[in-house]
């Protein structure tokens, strides 16, 4: 038995033994009087400045770190299939910080890339993955993930969208259309990563799968240390036997573990403190209890649907820091953009979000969520192509620099957060055959990147070795 295996089976067993606590207890007790009473004791009640959204307070974020780590010990995850706490000792989570390797290779031979831990204002590149899981029609799948993955500079990874249907058919979730499914979309991507001569690309998980069925569907076929399973866990601080299926699924076809959790601003965790230091804990527990190569967990602000707005930002990047100063843990993270494509307020949200937790360390982001990702075909190569420009460009800035920016580009955009505009389908605005935005949506990237450039947001560190449209 692999001590990965070993790991994975202590945890599960935990999940029959651990003690009992019900879901409803769980969110309306245990998570926010812990939470509360954590943040009281350290200090860090309203401790969000909403006019500095990029936090710059190394102190704090540390402070952040101790609380997390202690919150990760005394809470644990609830597993809510049997209502019982999955509980981890001090020794477990140490070893788990000292184990964990600082890189990782993802893809095979002239596609594979290395993603590593980085710190706060690291000049290292981070990764970008595309896209995130917006549904696209049947038909135009492959073309527009052709599209996604042209650039090797920008897009490292291939989390894919999501299909419509399959072979024409409603997909329902834990059904056997999600299982068709599973294996439909791999098949999918081969062809689209065929055509455009990336057949070594990393592929994250199945996109398009609600429950475990998807995920199983797919395994075989994106089987190898190449490629990724992905676990995303209930908020807050859950886990499930779904999540665990996949992680079997991990084990079985030797596949890397990707394992998130979210936070919510305005959800059981409370405040934008309360959602940080969630964040914090469940990186640390997602690490040590899933075993996960690396998380992919970020705050949400529930009021408007995404994580571009003042709060939000803030949130994710004390708790980015908190983590990435204090441990060499992988991290994925994620922007949740609610302007549709080709607006401006996408872009600008995107570069803001972006560049924050670039400065702020995140080892990875999977991108985009255009038009917050509600609607068919609202995804287009273009956002991908923008996303990966914006997060690799601000490799090496100082977070004082970024929350300068942000402090100039959020009155661009933020009166727009609770009624974002849709913007345009990738059929309206994206040329699928010459593989280019149209007319108005690169003026629109150019107008904006100058826009940013002239604040100084150093794009010019990929763009001149991409022949982005010009």
């Amino acid at each position: 038995m692999s001590l990965r295996t070993e790991k994975i089976l202590r945890s599960l067993d935990r999940a029959y033994t651990g003690p009992v606590c019900s879901v409803k207890d769980w969110d309306t007790r245990v998570i926010p009087n812990t939470i509360m009473a954590k943040l009281k004791q350290y200090g860090l009640e309203k401790t969000c400045d909403t006019e500095n959204p990029i936090n710059c307070d190394d102190e704090l974020a540390d402070q952040f770190y101790k609380a997390g780590y202690e919150l990760a010990l005394e809470i644990g995850m609830l597993n809510v299939d049997t209502e019982r706490i999955i509980k981890i000792e001090e020794d477990e989570l140490l070893d788990t910080l000292r184990h964990k390797p600082a890189e990782i290779t993802l893809g095979s031979g002239a596609d594979s890339v290395v993603l590593k831990a980085r710190k706060p204002e690291d000049p290292a590149f981070p990764l970008l993955a595309a896209s995130l899981g917006i549904v696209v029609s049947e038909e135009l799948y492959v073309p527009i993930v052709e599209g996604i993955v042209k650039y090797r500079e920008l897009v490292d990874v291939l989390h894919g969208p999501s299909i419509a249907t399959v072979y024409g058919r409603q997909i329902r979730s834990g059904t056997p259309y999600e299982t068709l499914m599973g294996r439909y979309e791999i098949e999918l991507r081969r062809e689209a990563l065929w055509r455009a001569g990336r057949p070594g690309m990393a592929n994250t998980g199945v996109a398009g799968a609600v429950t475990q069925y998807g995920h199983l569907g797919g395994a075989a076929s994106i089987s190898g240390p190449g490629n990724v399973t992905m676990a995303l866990c209930p908020v807050e601080l859950k886990t499930n036997f779904s999540v665990f299926h996949r992680i079997m699924m991990a084990i079985n076809y030797d596949m890397r573990i990707r394992a998130g959790g979210f936070s919510y601003i305005g959800g059981y965790a409370g405040p934008p403190e309360g959602a940080a230091l969630a964040n914090v804990a469940v990186d640390l527990l997602i690490a040590t209890i899933l075993d996960s190569d690396y998380t992919s967990s970020y705050v949400y602000d529930i009021h408007l649907l995404g994580n571009c707005g003042r709060k939000a930002l803030w949130a994710n990047s004390v708790a980015i820091q908190a983590v990435s100063r204090n441990t060499r843990l992988i991290r994925n993270k994620i922007v949740n953009e609610t302007g549709g494509p080709c607006t401006d307020m996408f872009m600008y949200e995107a570069a803001v979000g972006l560049m924050n937790h670039c400065v702020s360390g995140a080892s990875k982001t999977t991108q985009p969520r255009s038009a917050g990702g509600k609607f068919t075909d609202y995804l287009t190569p273009m956002e991908c192509w923008w996303c990966g420009e914006v997060f690799k460009s601000c490799a090496g800035m100082t977070r004082q620099q970024a929350n300068e920016i942000a402090k100039q580009v959020l009155p661009k955009y933020e009166e727009q957060l609770k009624n974002p505009p849709k913007g345009k389908s990738v059929q309206e605005c994206f040329d699928l055959k010459e593989m280019r935005p149209s007319p108005e949506y690169q003026k629109l990237y150019l107008d904006v990147r100058k826009e940013l450039m002239g604040l100084g947001m150093p794009l010019d560190k990929i763009y001149n070795n991409v022949a982005l449209p010009r």
